[in-house]
């Protein structure tokens, strides 16, 4: 309930502080005319309306800082496995597709879908305890056993509303230093969703006794959509190139999932995004809309479900390149 009370009254608050700006003007448009396609008319910073944007990106991310999984049954002892240093995780892949349909220049709906490709792999030097038992060799002159994520699913998927808010303050710039001009400024509110199937050895590695669970945290099963807030800036750099930097972040403290695991299994989420990119763009016929781009990106996200009977536990912290496109159409 707690979940379905804050959402409806960002949506209301938005709805309310959007009514004065005529946030919702694209209401007065037939049907047809709401999905025709984009007018010729728009460029990197000032999107037209109906255009379709399709921007799809690839990072190569690496591990930083503590990269901790964790999970408890009753009071079985856990402990804090480092998805660096006792599984190998060094590298993640994070492929991400964002769609944007432009109603008209000042706002956007748009859908965010992200995968983690996790690799990597370790030979066990220690016993683990995860989950209500014993990770290791079941004796002593059992083979060493390599730890890795392998089976992992993990994903999210977000839905959001945009505004640029440029149109608000572009004839109040007059007097500002040179650097503060000429930026397009963008905010997005929206709902994020992650599924996340966390695997040791897909679920089955070596147990030093005969264990009734698998090495697995199905976070998804007890997580809960979380409002997320944006904020996108992008400003002409000259001869085509732009620089843009976004960033995104949400957070929740222990709300109640609706699931019971030894009592009642409270979710807490945080997370935060940044991307730092140079995009190009060429307004010939030959490019028809398409903008690549390349820079740094910085993600950190940690999922938390406890109850008398449960606790669980993973938190990241990725930074590395990225490259991609924007197509514009």
């Amino acid at each position: 309930m707690r979940l379905v009370s804050l959402t409806m009254a960002m949506v209301v608050t938005a709805i309310l502080m959007c009514a004065s700006a005529n946030c919702f003007a694209f209401d007065l448009y037939p049907l047809d005319d709401l999905l025709s396609i984009s007018e010729p008319s728009g460029d990197l910073l000032t999107p037209a309306r109906h255009q379709v944007d399709i921007e799809a990106q690839d990072a190569y991310m690496f591990t930083v800082g503590a990269n901790t999984l964790r999970r408890r049954i009753n009071s079985f002892p856990d402990s804090a496995i480092s998805l660096k240093n006792d599984m190998g995780v060094s590298q993640l892949q994070l492929p991400e597709v964002l769609l944007s349909y432009w109603i008209d220049s000042v706002n956007a709906l748009q859908f965010q879908f992200r995968y983690y490709g996790i690799y990597g792999s370790k030979p066990q030097t220690q016993p683990l305890a995860f989950g209500g038992t014993i990770i290791g060799p079941p004796s002593p002159t059992s083979p060493i056993q390599n730890l890795n994520p392998g089976g992992t699913r993990w994903y999210t998927f977000g839905g959001y509303y945009e505004r640029r808010l440029t149109p608000i303050y572009q004839d109040r710039e007059d007097g500002l230093p040179q650097f503060l001009q000429g930026w397009d400024t963008r905010a997005k509110i929206g709902l994020e969703f992650t599924y996340n199937d966390f695997r040791i050895n897909d679920g089955k590695p070596n147990f030093s006794e005969v264990s009734p669970f698998e090495a697995r945290i199905r976070f998804h099963d007890k997580g809960l959509p979380i409002p997320v807030i944006g904020l996108e800036e992008r400003r002409w750099l000259g001869h085509g190139f732009a620089f843009e930097v976004t960033a995104q972040g949400y957070w929740a403290n222990k709300w109640d999932s609706g699931r019971s695991e030894g009592g009642t299994v409270y979710d807490s989420q945080s997370g935060f995004e940044t991307h730092w990119r140079i995009i190009y763009t060429n307004t010939s016929r030959e490019w028809r809309g398409l903008a690549p781009f390349a820079g740094l990106n910085y993600n950190y996200t940690k999922y938390t479900q406890t109850s008398d009977g449960v606790g669980n536990l993973l938190r990241t912290q990725l930074f590395g390149p990225e490259v991609g496109f924007n197509w514009s159409i």
